[in-house]
Order: structure tokens, then C-alpha cells, then sequence
């Protein structure tokens, strides 16, 4: 028996049966219906219930499992996925002290491009510091972190930084004696390179989120940037959503929805 109440599928419909089906088996799993790692119905329980093909019903699982939502496992069966965790879309400085762990890939003084220096507000001969990093939730590579700050502002920061190693989790802006104020970001659907595939154990050139942020801090009656970071988030599993207040948009803010893992 099938708990999914009385729901038909309407054939005069002009949205397909494999969709109307997908969104049924995925409203009940929202709805708490199944719960992670619960088991769905076989292929052929779910096509005598809706009186519909197998093809049409594994259409259906084909898009919930590219969503994340469940995970099929070979020789087992169809589960519920884990639920997906938020976290801030931002550059390394939002990063610090969330639930993430951050892993340092690289950190270095290169000579950077009048773009960045012009977006950090530094001068021609101050030193930029970069710091490449691999951001994980719950142990899944989720995102690449291209992180450019003036160094002159986080010595507190890179002395604290160990290429190879995480950063300490209780490590927040305020210990290194910075306040945030507001951050800009855009984004836009790209490729990842093979660098990036193979730290994500994903295929070269898999889709990806590529964000641009600046963080802006407070600098006494100023405001100035203070840091400028390119960010690859998985397209296979993150959701972006805009959270907030409407009628403040300073109080908007991007999240990232991570959906991972088989039961």
C-alpha cells in the first residue's frame, strides 16, 4: 500500500505524466510523507498505482534523483535523500564560523590584475594576499573559494592559515578584530574547470554556480572593501534561494540549499 493518499494524475493535463508524478512523489516527501532514508515503492508498485508505464515512472525518479531528492542504490532499492542544509552564499569572511569546514588549498602574494586592486581600493604597491580554499558541509565538497584581500588587513588571518590544513572552526571575523557591514554578490551558471573536478570528484566541466562577492567592513566612519572572492558551487548540489525582508533589500541574502548523501 501506497501513502500517498488519492492523488491521480490528470491525462487531459498538458503537463506530462512523468512530471505530474515527480512532483507528487516530491510534495510527499516535503510534506514529511517519507522521511530521510525511507524507502519508496518499487517501479512496478508505483505504475499499478497510477495505472501508468514503468518508462513514465522512472522518468519521474530520473528528475528527483538529478534534484537530490532521493538516491537510487543498486540491489537495495529507492530512498529518501538527506535533507538539504543552507549555508551563505559569500567569500571566505561570511564562511568563517558558520557550521562549514574549510579546507586550505593554497595560500600566496601573487601580482593580481588592476581589477582587483581597483575592487580591494589598494594601492599599485600593496601587497594582495589570495587564499584558495575547499569549502565542506558534512563532509561533501560543496564550493572552491578564490579569496583576494589586501594583506596589510589579515595578517591576523594568515597567520592563522596552513595550506593542506582547515581553518579552526571557532575562527570568526570578529577574533581577527574586523566587522562586516554589507556584501555584494552576483552570479551566473558556468563550467568547472578539471582543478575543480577533481577536488569535487565530479566529471571536467560538470555545471557550476559561479559567484563573484564583496565583502565590505566597516573601517570607523567608513565603509571599504575587504575582500573580493570568485566562489564555484557544485551545480549538482546546491540550490541558490534569496532569503530576507522584501521591503529591506539590505536584509536579503543568497543561500546555498545542499542536498548529499544516500542513507
Amino acid at each position: 500500500m501506497i501513502p500517498l493518499g488519492t492523488n491521480a494524475l490528470d491525462r487531459t493535463s498538458f503537463v506530462p505524466l512523468y512530471y505530474q508524478l515527480q512532483e507528487a512523489l516530491k510534495q510527499h516527501i516535503e510534506s514529511g510523507g517519507w522521511g530521510v532514508g525511507d524507502a519508496l515503492p518499487s517501479e512496478p508498485t508505483l505504475a499499478r498505482h497510477f495505472g501508468i508505464s514503468r518508462v513514465v515512472v522512472r522518468q519521474a525518479l530520473a528528475i528527483l534523483e538529478d534534484d537530490r531528492q532521493i538516491v537510487r542504490i543498486k540491489g537495495r532499492g529507492t530512498f529518501v535523500a538527506e535533507a538539504k542544509h543552507d549555508t551563505p552564499v559569500c567569500g571566505l569572511a561570511g564562511l568563517l564560523g558558520t557550521p562549514v569546514s574549510i579546507l586550505v588549498l593554497d595560500v600566496s602574494r601573487p601580482l593580481v590584475e588592476r581589477s582587483i586592486r581597483e575592487g580591494l581600493d589598494a594601492s599599485n604597491d600593496e601587497e594582495i594576499l589570495r587564499v584558495t580554499t575547499l569549502v565542506h558541509l558534512n563532509k561533501v565538497p560543496m564550493a572552491i573559494c578564490y579569496s583576494y584581500f589586501r594583506r596589510s588587513e589579515t595578517l591576523a588571518l594568515e597567520e592563522r592559515l596552513t595550506p593542506g590544513g582547515h581553518i579552526p572552526p571557532g575562527l570568526s571575523v570578529g577574533d581577527l578584530d574586523v566587522e562586516l557591514d554589507r556584501t555584494q554578490v552576483s552570479i551566473e551558471v558556468s563550467q568547472c574547470g578539471q582543478f575543480e573536478a577533481d577536488r569535487f570528484d565530479v566529471q571536467h566541466r560538470t555545471p557550476v554556480f559561479l559567484v563573484c562577492c564583496v565583502h565590505y567592513r566597516v573601517a570607523g566612519a567608513t565603509v571599504r572593501p575587504f575582500e573580493m572572492s570568485r566562489i564555484e558551487y557544485r551545480g549538482d548540489l546546491v540550490q541558490l534561494r534569496l532569503v530576507g525582508v522584501a521591503e529591506s533589500s539590505e536584509s536579503n541574502r543568497f543561500v546555498a540549499s545542499v542536498r548529499h548523501g544516500p542513507p
